[in-house]
């Protein structure tokens, strides 16, 4: 069958258009133990919104992906901190996972059996501001897990010691119209990893954070007229 460019549009137009990775939200909930070690104060000067709105926040997010009651990991601690993160986030990804096989033989070739999944390690970016908190909030996360001058490492979930540092992640993929067509929940997600940032007098730009998050698996969110049949 010939390529007709005709039916590749219709198709397209069809489905609504094509999806753009510029339509996206990140919604990082800050776990209660690694809010103990952040100061706040800066932030919601920084912001300048009423405690009773921020307050709300956290529900009108799960909203949006369709979890009405967010509880433990999935809901935050500080939803000043969640809605500043999601505004700085300039890019993220929807994270990947893999079947691993190996190789079997039971008579004849070869041939390969999936036996574990391997999820794929994430990466969010954001832009600084002069207050710099982009830096220090995660320096503060990573120093919590394993604090600099003990090495101990602290319980990842700590549901008796209330040491926990973990949350899930969401990556929430937008229509044009601001409709959610996809997302994606990381489970048990911490971060692992602060890249460096390069200083030099010929640099003009401005300062961004990447950062690299560890999780234990996902689940797909699926919602809307957007499901496949």
């Amino acid at each position: 069958m010939a390529f007709s460019p005709q039916l590749f549009l219709s198709n397209i137009k069809g489905k609504d258009g094509l999806a753009k990775p510029s339509r996206f939200e990140v919604i990082l909930p800050i776990p209660e133990y690694i809010d103990k070690f952040i100061q706040t104060s800066a932030l919601e000067k920084l912001l300048n919104i009423p405690n009773t709105i921020v307050a709300d926040i956290t529900d009108s997010i799960n909203d949006i992906i369709g979890n009405k009651q967010p509880t433990g990991q999935s809901k935050t601690s500080n939803a000043a901190i969640s809605r500043y993160l999601a505004m700085q986030c300039e890019s993220a990804e929807l994270p990947g996972k893999t079947l691993q096989t190996a190789d079997v033989k039971i008579y004849g070739p070869t041939f390969k059996v999936p036996y574990q999944t391997q999820y794929q390690e994430t990466t969010l970016n954001f832009v600084c501001t002069n207050e710099f908190y982009e830096r220090k909030l995660f320096d503060r996360w990573l120093d919590s897990i394993m604090p600099t001058d003990t090495n101990n490492l602290r319980f990842p979930k700590g549901s008796n010691t209330g040491s926990g540092y973990m949350t899930n992640i969401k990556v929430i993929q937008y229509d044009d119209f601001i409709k959610q067509i996809y997302a994606v929940e990381m489970i048990d997600a911490y971060p692992i990893s602060i890249a460096s940032q390069p200083l030099a007098w010929a640099e003009e730009g401005f300062h961004r954070l990447s950062v690299q998050f560890a999780y234990q698996k996902y689940r797909v969110v699926y919602q809307g007229q957007y499901d496949i049949a």
